[in-house]
């Protein structure tokens, strides 16, 4: 089986411009999966907690594109559209967060192409006045997901955090259990992409797909430095997105044998 990953997408216009390639994406990697993390999608003020999120217009847009499953983190329950968001059935927002809307995890397919994808959210991104409780630690929401028998087919895990030691670790901690760990939210890609012992596929993180910038996150970095000055980053004008060239995060997974699931290849797809 053959998967697509496409790290945090950053604003409307790249959600526009992965739209219009999932199409060709599809026939050239001969993909039987598109799984896009969404959740910088919508960018619509300068307050962080409020100003991200997805709207259900880009969540139709990447739909119609031949996008299978949306994935989020801290800013999944952010913008004005939040419950329609998560009430639709491809979207998925981190299953470690006890919130009523939406769901933390989705089967797509059957049988050889059966895929399950969860989404988790590290409690070290999920940033002082989040609109969504804190979320549960990893391993125990791991062990929750394994006793409801939920965890079907091939199973591919968005994990959503600040350290690169923690998401290590844990991909450690399921290898041979999850056919894929792929590391989102700090934006900027790290290069190398293992597989393991046990034929889990790990990234550290797969990296933003936007427009290139000062710092590689997105944006322009204003509010950021801002922030690490102390200053109220809140009283700027809204966030502006970076106006490099486009760039996409993302990749490829070939996947093989029986449930569970055990990943033969991974690439970077540039």
């Amino acid at each position: 089986m053959d998967i697509l990953f496409v790290g945090d997408l950053v604003g409307a216009e790249a959600t526009e411009w992965l739209a219009s390639r999932v199409p060709e994406l599809r026939r050239e990697l001969d993909l039987d999966h598109v799984v896009v993390n969404a959740e910088n999608s919508a960018v619509t003020g300068p307050n962080p907690m409020t100003g991200f999120g997805m709207t259900t217009d880009l969540v139709r847009t990447l739909r119609d594109s031949g996008v299978d499953a949306i994935t989020g983190g801290n800013h999944s329950w952010d913008g004005p559209e939040v419950a329609d968001v998560l009430n639709d059935p491809r979207v998925v927002r981190p299953c470690n967060v006890d919130e009523e809307l939406g769901r933390g995890l989705i089967t797509l397919g059957s049988g050889d192409t059966q895929l399950t994808v969860v989404n988790m959210l590290s409690p070290t991104a999920a940033l002082p006045g989040m609109r969504a409780p804190v979320p549960e630690a990893l391993w125990p929401a791991w062990q929750r997901l394994n006793r409801s028998g939920s965890l079907s087919g091939t199973v591919l895990v968005d994990l959503h955090g600040e350290s690169a030691w923690e998401k290590a670790s844990f991909a450690a901690a399921v290898d041979g259990h999850a056919a894929a760990v792929l590391g989102t939210h700090t934006h900027d890609p790290t290069e190398r992409a293992h597989l393991l012992d046990g034929g889990t596929a790990f990234v550290t993180e797969v990296g933003m797909t936007g427009r290139l910038g000062h710092t590689g996150g997105g944006f322009n970095p204003t509010h950021f430095a801002a922030r690490i000055r102390g200053e109220d980053h809140t009283a700027l004008p809204a966030y502006e997105l970076s106006t490099g060239p486009l760039a996409l995060g993302a990749v490829h997974l070939s996947t093989t044998g029986p449930p569970p699931g055990r990943t033969v290849r991974i690439q970077r797809v540039h």
